[in-house]
Order: structure tokens, then sequence, then C-alpha cells
């Protein structure tokens, strides 16, 4: 088995609150991704999945743990030295009219990551953007166009082409698909499954949405409150999940075939305040199964099948 290109171990993020208070974004968070290998992150809104996805590209300084990246350690590493890698590290983010400036052309956009990463002179260069155009479906009619003359899945294409063009050896992709409709989508996963396979990149991809997860996800990681509930190859997460909180999840995923019908389970109640962490389990007081021993301390991950979940009752 080859080494993972990344490595997170016990990763923490903490933010700066009101009132000099701490939000705990991050709480002990661990795994691997190895080349050609997708890793999936799910959770409700605020469970701290792109927090991680900014952290181990060293967009956000860690709190805490451990990061890893081609045998690295690059958790301390200072800003300046941290620089060199970003040729290897590159992010798709989740809107691409923001992700992309208005005034330059698709050209100028897919060569600015050549111009700072690789030494290629002008030909090479204006060879090697209509080449990744031609990659990621654009055609080399498009590079002449600007972002406003796009739609939204052609100018995803463009940030995936930018992603690309320095070969990284890790992508983070930040709900690259959720601002697209369906068969916009359908194109963007498919272009990153051939980009996979040819490249032998590994990539993060971040998403609320477990059909697009199901789909391209070699394994997943399932977040709430900033801490991992469970991890299991996907097809484990969507036929056999362990934890509570993943089968809270997955009743509320609609299957394809409209004659199943999923017993659905409620989540009552809020989402304790990442502010003032509740002891124990994060999730006891949602969780239908939770027990008195739930709140005396919070648990590890334990076997679950092929996988791991944080669970006392497992």
């Amino acid at each position: 088995m080859s080494a993972p290109i990344l490595a997170v171990e016990n990763l923490e993020k903490r933010f700066p609150g009101p009132r000099g208070q701490t939000v705990h974004a991050v709480n002990g968070v661990s795994f691997e991704i190895r080349p050609g290998q997708t890793v999936g992150l799910v959770g409700e809104s605020g469970s701290g999945k792109s927090t991680i996805g900014r952290t181990v590209l060293r967009l956000l300084t860690p709190s805490g743990g451990r990061i890893v990246f081609d045998g690295r350690d690059i958790t301390s590493l200072p800003e300046k030295d941290c620089r060199p890698l970003r040729a290897q590290m590159q992010m798709v983010f989740q809107d691409p009219w923001s992700a992309l400036n208005p005034r330059h052309s698709v050209r100028r956009l897919i060569e600015e990551p050549l111009l700072l990463h690789m030494d290629l002179g002008g030909a090479a260069r204006r060879a090697r953007a209509e080449a990744l155009a031609e990659r990621v479906h654009l055609g080399r009619a498009m590079l002449d166009r600007y972002p406003s003359e796009l739609s939204g899945g052609q100018l995803q294409r463009v940030c995936v082409a930018r992603a690309i063009a320095t070969d990284p050896k890790l992508i983070v992709l930040d709900e690259p698909t959720s601002s697209l409709d369906l068969s916009v989508r359908a194109g963007i996963l498919e272009l990153l499954a051939e980009i996979k396979a040819e490249s032998g990149a590994g990539m993060l991809f971040i998403s609320h949405d477990l059909g697009t997860l199901k789909l391209i996800s070699d394994e997943i990681l399932v977040l709430y409150l900033g801490s991992v509930m469970e991890r299991a190859p996907s097809a484990q997460i969507f036929d056999a999940p362990a934890h509570p909180y993943t089968r809270a999840l997955m009743s509320a995923h609609l299957p394809p075939d409209p004659a199943h019908r999923p017993e659905r389970i409620r989540l009552e109640g809020e989402i304790p305040s990442p502010i003032d962490l509740p002891p124990g389990c994060p999730f006891k007081s949602r969780c239908a199964s939770a027990i008195d021993d739930c709140g005396r301390a919070k648990p590890g991950l334990r076997a679950a099948g092929r996988g791991e979940a944080a669970c006392i009752r497992l």
C-alpha cells in the first residue's frame, strides 16, 4: 500500500469568539489520504468541513494536532515556506463566480498558476493553457472569453483547470457542485473521476450532498460539531451506518428507487454551541439511544465493520 499523501492527526482549530470566548471549530480530527484516493467529508452546516479543508492546506493555521503532507510535517511551517508547496496542494472553491477575477480572460485565469509555480516560456504556457482547457472539456474557443460570458458549469471547469495546472498531489474540493444543477453536476463529477484516474492525485471532497459523496468517495468521514462520528468506506456508510448520527443522515437521503421508503429518523433539538462544548459525546443531546454514560467522557473511535465509529454503545 502506498504511503499517504496527507496524514492528519488530532487536528484542532479554534477561532476567537464574542466577549473573549473561543469557538471550537475542529476538535481532534484524524484521517489519511493516499494517492488516487478520494476522502469525503459530510456533516451539517457548521460541522467544520470547510475549516478542515482550509487548515490542511495551511490557508488557516492549526490550533493543535499535526499535518503531514508528502512526508513533510507542515503543521508549524511559516507562511513564506508554505508558498513553494502550493503547486502540489490545490483547492477548488464552492462558488466559481467569487473564485475567478471577472476582469481576466479564461486564458489568463488558467495561466496564472503556471506563472506563479512553473518555469515556462510564453509559448509553452499558452500551449499548456490550451491543453488544460481541452482537458476539462471547455475547448480553445473559450479561452478568450471572460467569466461573465460562461455558465456556472463552465466556470467550475475553469476552476478545475486551474487546480490541476501544476499537477498537484492533493486537491481539496469544497462543495464544488453545490451551486450547479444536476446535469451539470454529473459532468463535473465525471471530470473529477477522470482526472483522479489519470493523475493519481489524492482528493478531499467536502459536501453536504450524500448522493454526490456516494458517487465520488472511497472513504467518508461523518462530522458533527467538529468531531468525527464515523469513518468508513463509502459503501458501508450507505449500506450499514454504525453511528446514530450517521443513521439519521442516511435516513434523510432519498434513494434512486422511489419504491424504497427508508425509515426517517428525526433529530430533535439544536446543535450545541461550539463555544460551550458539552461534556461527553457531542451528539448525546439529540441522540435517541443516549444513556447516562454518554455524558461522562467523549468516546473515541472504535471498530465498526470495516470502519470506525465514536459511540460507546457499539
